[in-house]
């Protein structure tokens, strides 16, 4: 059998093995397996006889350009897989999509410990401490706030709305968690850092203080992962083709989502990702 891919995102393998199995009635074996690192990822092999196996490779190769098109989510339901445990089993992909079992817990102390403190200030908020809070968290704005060295990391710890800090905390759990599995607590820690005050400093600089959210880090993160996927030769995330162009898409959507009402913090979103491109870059040569 040839293996088309594998990776820590099982979604992607489930998405192809289902357009593949709609279009040609063809079936893709999916199995569970370790990587370099004993981590668990997911692979997906083609079968050298299938009777359509040049056109799988070549929808293979367009389905890593574009994973997320439409065509691969309408073929979960045109592939006939509609039983209960097809409801189950996507249940369970999903809990496997964050790698975060009983052993990875372990291992990603500082993903846990962010994720939980970053819910903690919002639920404060929530029950009317956000004044509170905000006052206390903010970007140094005035004279006499510029040696409360807290107020260069707190900023990223708050979030607004609901859709800020799930979309937030899910790139988060997901690959800072990958991050420190593979490389640690201290690079995490040193990435988080890092970022948070470059992406803070240069959205003062863009817009004044008055800016909160872990989206700077979060594009560090991202682009660690990038970067490391592409040129270490020794560590691997098994990321899509793609992956890079949605993070181009992402912060292009910045500069437009004030049309429909929506305002981002776009240079702390562009710093971020050259601090994270930059680490991700050491990191491959190192």
């Amino acid at each position: 059998m040839q293996r088309l891919m594998r990776s820590e995102l099982p979604i992607f393998c489930i998405k192809f093995r289902d357009y593949v199995r709609a279009k040609y009635r063809q079936e893709l074996v999916l199995t569970e397996e370790v990587d370099e690192h004993g981590l668990p990822v997911t692979a997906l092999y083609l079968p050298e006889n299938s009777p359509h196996f040049e056109q799988i490779i070549e929808d293979y190769h367009i389905f890593i350009a574009e994973p997320m098109h439409e065509r691969y989510e309408q073929a979960s339901w045109q592939s006939g897989d509609t039983s209960p445990n097809r409801a189950s089993y996507s249940l369970k992909d999903l809990w496997r999509f964050s790698r975060m079992d009983l052993n990875g817990l372990k291992n990603a102390k500082f993903t846990v410990f962010l994720t939980a403190l970053c819910i903690l200030i919002y639920l404060f908020g929530l029950f009317g401490w956000d004044e509170e809070i905000m006052e206390f968290s903010h970007y140094p704005a005035f004279i006499d706030e510029d040696w409360q060295l807290w107020r260069y990391i707190s900023h990223s710890l708050v979030h607004l709305s609901p859709l800020h800090i799930l979309f937030n905390l899910t790139w988060w759990w997901i690959f800072a968690g990958a991050i420190e599995r593979k490389f640690g607590t201290g690079k995490l820690i040193g990435l988080f850092f890092v970022a948070a005050i470059i992406s803070g400093i240069g959205q003062n600089i863009a817009s004044g203080p008055a800016f909160f959210g872990l989206s700077g880090v979060i594009y560090a993160v991202l682009g660690f992962v990038f970067c490391v996927d592409k040129f270490s030769s020794q560590t691997s995330f098994d990321l899509p083709l793609g992956f890079f162009n949605m993070l181009l898409v992402g912060i292009a959507f910045g500069f437009i989502s004030p049309l429909i009402g929506i305002n981002m913090g776009n240079t702390a979103h562009i710093s971020g990702l050259i601090v994270g491109l930059l680490f991700g870059f050491l990191q491959a040569k190192k």
